[in-house]
């Protein structure tokens, strides 16, 4: 279920940005398949990923992974 929410909030923020899976993708130095694969919640990525994913998309880490904004 989290993996879920994660893929539902990483395409949020990746559509706010205008940005395509593939241009994402290819900024973070991966593919389409794995962007897809973590926006269906079939696959989680690593810490560091996840870091470069959140900063990249200019978004919280814990946000990605909790939908909550720290204050």
């Amino acid at each position: 279920m989290q993996a879920k929410l994660f893929g539902r909030r990483l395409m949020r923020a990746r559509k706010n940005r205008q940005l395509t899976q593939l241009q994402l993708a290819e900024r973070i130095g991966t593919s389409t398949t794995t962007i897809s694969r973590y926006e269906n919640g079939l696959s989680f990525p690593s810490k560091r990923r996840l870091s470069e994913i959140a900063h990249f998309l200019g978004v919280k880490v814990d946000w990605l992974l909790t939908g909550f904004k720290e204050d």
